[in-house]
């Protein structure tokens, strides 16, 4: 979907003499008399026009030789484009559109509103113009409408075609109101978002899957022996989200649930919590997270939990092999284990577990869609329930958790007692000595420090700091300091040791790039500095600087960019975000704001914008296509009825886009 980014009022002629006080950027319409003509062959042509004393020199650049033969000195000519100041203080227009002669010759010419869109790379404004006005001439009355007459004549809506027609093909300001307008994007939004919905329901419904009763006496029950098993008491949010889990596991449709949670808000527990549930209810649960150094130690956090739950708790990754993966999926397969925690080795063992209830995907921004749908996937038995956490949700996770595909709970406080979130500081070139001087600080007393860079090895930039030569550097200059190095391109094995390594003390410094935000836990590292730290985005920021102050000593993390003018607007912005805020939703909410709701209909997480509106706006619209969807569906579960066939044509189309990862 492409809408005009806004509108160009063109409906009169600006005199030329008149351009002094027009300011740079302004689209304006000019005529006048073509009086100097200069043909650059293969490099521009300049076409100086006049009227009335006053002149305007329009450029082309890279012009077609056959372009001059439609501005002959001395003929009438009108041009439509942005108006700028030149280096030698002329006013010039650079491409403009040349307007047809009977228009430049008329009384009072004028083109009304003209819509303004974004480039597309590898197509011409001139081919883009063509199409749309194809696709406008093709509609008709007749168009077929997804949404129901009732529902646009009690949400005062327009047909879709009279909605495309208001956007695309406005004639004059005065026409049509911005009020009409406004319900004409809704009207488009709401057709898109409407889709989605049902898509998302349709596939709700045809998953299947046995409900696990949990009776509310069985929650209050297993709420106190987890808080006696923690040590602590739940917080508000934390008993809130285990109500909706057991809300969820009880009824016939698998639970689709994303808990968000800063560091320390407790989402490990509320994830307890819902095994505990599930195998009060005689169920089985997988939780599956990125690394097997963050499986080992997050089974060992776990262990003592568990005994004091009474549940079994293993862990299964790549490197348990022969007689002790044998063993251990025997037993999990004769439902001796409650809960198996692992990497993405469980996803073969997910068909071997006969009572399988639930799915937990620990740091989901590292899974992608097809994995997770693999975990998820339905078997003979029905599909588990699937639990997402993550403590900053990228906008792509935001934007389905608000279109319907995940429900989403918030953990809004930390339990009594936790760590406060590790101190940000933005460092310029000129404070960076000091960031490295409070590094060397922490290791002489016996702390452990981060430095992340944004590349391995090789980088386009002259100045970039790479993982490969900060980590040679960093050898040389705090020896005897033990310094590790941890990339992707390292091997498996290799990527587990170093972090072993580290998570045991046996490194200082781990030098790294963005592969330590998957949630290693090392309590003694206590400084992090980011190299270039205005070369991440949000949620990478507020991930890596979670990795330090999680033990008794506070932490400090070090965003390091470049002086005054080599830094952007944007990215100081980001940065000064950043360093804060130190509430990992709220970044996320910003971040999406920011960059837009990502490809919401396939697998990209960013940076394509959805033309949906402002996040507030969206919301509201996702509710009205949400219960419109509902009402629909109650009616007509299968969309069968005739009215309602396009829409299942629409919906089975988007699902194909949607959950391509999960067939087979």
């Amino acid at each position: 979907m492409r809408l005009p980014g806004g509108y160009d009022d063109l409906g009169r002629v600006t005199p030329l003499g008149a351009l002094g006080g027009v300011a740079d950027g302004t689209v304006v319409l000019v005529r006048g008399t073509v009086r100097r003509l200069h043909v650059f062959p293969r490099r521009f042509l300049d076409v100086i026009v006049e009227d009335d004393g006053a002149s305007v020199r329009a450029r082309w650049f890279r012009a077609h030789a056959s372009m001059a033969k439609s501005y002959a000195k001395g003929s009438s000519v009108a041009l439509a484009g942005t108006i700028r100041t030149a280096a030698d203080g002329t006013r010039e227009m650079v491409h403009p559109s040349n307007v047809t002669a009977a228009l430049a010759a008329a009384p009072s010419p004028g083109l009304g509103l003209r819509p303004r869109y974004a480039d597309i790379e590898g197509v011409t404004r001139r081919t883009l113009a063509a199409v749309r006005a194809s696709a406008l001439a093709a509609l008709a009355a007749e168009t077929a409408e997804l949404l129901p007459a009732a529902a646009r004549a009690r949400l005062g809506l327009p047909t879709l075609a009279e909605a495309f027609r208001t956007l695309h093909a406005p004639r004059d300001a005065g026409e049509i109101s911005e009020g009409e307008r406004a319900r004409a994007r809704r009207r488009i939004a709401l057709e898109t978002l409407l889709v989605t919905q049902v898509a998302f329901l349709r596939r709700r419904a045809g998953l299947g899957g046995a409900s696990l009763a949990v009776p509310a006496a069985a929650v209050t029950g297993a709420r106190r022996r987890l808080e006696a098993a923690l040590g602590f008491a739940l917080t508000g949010s934390q008993a809130r989200a285990l109500d909706e889990i057991a809300a969820d596991l009880g009824r016939p449709t698998p639970m689709q649930r994303l808990l968000v949670g800063d560091v320390g808000s407790g989402k490990t527990a509320v994830a307890v919590g819902a095994a505990a549930l599930v195998a009060g209810a005689g169920g089985q649960t997988l939780m599956m997270v990125p690394t097997e150094v963050l499986a080992e130690q997050q089974a060992r956090a776990l262990q003592p939990v568990a005994a004091r739950l009474g549940i079994e708790i293993a862990s299964l990754t790549g490197s348990t092999t022969g007689a002790a993966r044998a063993a251990l999926l025997e037993r999990a397969a004769a439902g001796h284990v409650a809960l198996l925690v692992g990497t993405q080795a469980l996803l073969d063992a997910a068909a071997r577990l006969p009572r399988l209830g639930l799915a937990i995907v620990d740091e989901q921004h590292r899974f992608g869609v097809t994995v997770r749908a693999a975990l998820a996937r339905g078997r003979g038995a029905g599909a588990p329930h699937l639990l997402s956490m993550s403590a900053t949700p990228i906008p792509r996770s935001l934007a389905l958790a608000l279109h319907g595909d995940l429900d989403a709970s918030f953990l809004t406080e930390r339990p009594g007692g936790r760590a406060a979130a590790a101190a940000t500081v933005c460092v310029g070139a000129e404070a960076r000595r000091a960031a490295y001087g409070r590094l060397r600080d922490a290791i002489s007393d016996g702390r452990q420090a981060f430095v992340v860079c944004p590349v391995r090895e090789v980088a386009r930039r002259d100045d970039a700091v790479t993982a490969v030569a900060q980590h040679a550097r960093l050898l040389r200059e705090l020896r005897p300091a033990r310094v590790g190095l941890l990339h992707g391109a390292l091997a498996t094995d290799a990527k587990e040791q170093t972090l072993r390594a580290f998570a045991a003390g046996e490194l200082d410094v781990l030098v790294a790039t963005t592969v330590v935000e998957l949630g290693i836990d090392v309590p003694n590292a206590t400084v992090m500095i980011v190299e270039q730290a205005d070369r991440f985005g949000v949620a990478q920021l507020h991930q890596l600087r979670g990795r330090v102050g999680r033990g008794r000593w506070p932490g400090v993390c070090f965003l390091c960019a470049a002086d005054g003018e080599a830094l952007t607007e944007e990215a100081r912005a980001r940065l000064a975000l950043i360093a804060r805020n130190d509430d990992g939703f709220a970044l996320a909410e910003a971040d999406l704001a920011q960059r837009g709701a990502g490809d919401l209909f396939g697998t990209r997480q960013a940076g394509l914008s959805s033309d949906l509106g402002p996040l507030d706006e969206l919301a509201e619209l996702i509710g009205i296509a949400r219960r419109e969807a509902e009402a629909i569906l109650a009616v007509d579960p299968g969309l069968t009825a005739a009215v309602h066939l396009p829409l299942a044509d629409a919906a089975h189309a988007r699902s194909e886009r949607l959950f391509a990862g999960e067939a087979g």
